[in-house]
């Protein structure tokens, strides 16, 4: 009895992780939601300038923060890992893509597209995919599918370019969860992990810094549009996301990470103009209603950990 009381407390207490590891990746993910609509309020700034200054400024801030906490010593460490080379190199080129989608597609569709696209290559690249989270994603990409039909009318009109760029930002957003999970799974500090992932995207997005113009960060709107970036929806986000990581599988990650197109499109709704008609709002619901069923699967599945990617450890 005693044995079978130990298994059910082991049990229910795996449940609780997972479900609250969930609730990080949401919590994460709202903060990605910001970015959009930050960048549309903020001064006219090259969409590759300030991708290339988001890195290079987060990932000083990493480095001083694992430093803070006693963890610098361990980057070296992460950067002899793999992980952290794929998720720098799919974060690096996801800001480029992404930043440069917001001014081609628009807030709303550019972020939808972006992001509604990489749970399905996420489950295309780690395989780990269950009726629930084909029903729970298939729910919430219909919804996208409806959001971004219901986008009636805002100050851009989503074009092809703006379209290819929100895909290569799903591709790239898809390579950073998988990567990121296997980070988890092989144990790897979570703040050291961050400064080492976020140095290579520093070093991907190098040469656009460089070669760029840098003259608005000397200005009051692009410090505070730049601040904004590295603290919020950077450092703050991408600490919970990669915490929830711990608990669930990187398919799982990335479907809950819909909710982002739905903070996006609220806020672009609210501060933009950019309407969404009742198609919009259905798809909002349905998105919704997916991530209320990848949640509750997160935390009664019987086994729904952290993956490892399959790449092997460098040097």
């Amino acid at each position: 009895m005693a044995q079978l009381s130990s298994r059910r407390s082991g049990a229910t207490t795996a449940q609780g992780h997972r479900f609250a590891s969930a609730l990080l990746v949401l919590a994460g993910a709202s903060l990605f939601g910001t970015v959009g609509t930050a960048q549309a309020l903020g001064p006219e700034v090259p969409a590759s300038s300030l991708a290339a200054a988001r890195m290079f400024t987060t990932a000083v801030a990493f480095a001083l923060l694992a430093a803070a906490v006693g963890r610098i010593a361990q980057v070296p460490v992460a950067l002899r890992q793999s992980p952290a080379w794929w998720a720098g190199l799919g974060q690096g080129a996801f800001n480029l893509f992404f930043l440069a989608a917001m001014t081609e597609a628009g807030v709303a569709v550019g972020t939808l597209v972006a992001i509604g696209a990489a749970p399905v290559l996420t489950g295309l690249i780690t395989r780990h995919v269950t009726k629930a989270w084909v029903l729970a994603t298939s729910v919430a990409v219909a919804g996208l599918a409806l959001l971004v039909v219901g986008q009636q009318s805002g100050p851009v009109a989503a074009s092809p370019l703006g379209v290819g760029l929100a895909l290569g930002a799903a591709a790239s957003y898809a390579t950073y969860i998988v990567a990121g999970n296997a980070a988890e799974a092989r144990g790897l500090e979570t703040h050291s992990f961050l400064a080492a992932a976020f140095g290579v995207s520093a070093l991907v997005t190098l040469p656009w810094l460089v070669l760029g113009d840098l003259a608005w960060v000397a200005t009051g709107g692009g410090a505070l549009l730049l601040g904004y970036l590295v603290v919020v929806p950077t450092i703050m986000a991408y600490s919970l996301f990669n915490r929830g990581l711990r608990g669930v599988r990187s398919s799982t990650a990335s479907t809950l990470a819909l909710i982002e197109p739905v903070v996006a499109a609220t806020l672009a709704f609210v501060l933009l103009d950019e309407r969404l008609g009742a198609l919009g709002l259905v798809g909002a619901g349905l998105i919704l209603l997916g991530l209320l069923l990848i949640v509750r699967t997160a935390g009664s599945a019987s086994h729904d950990g952290p993956a490892e990617l399959p790449v092997r450890p460098v040097g």
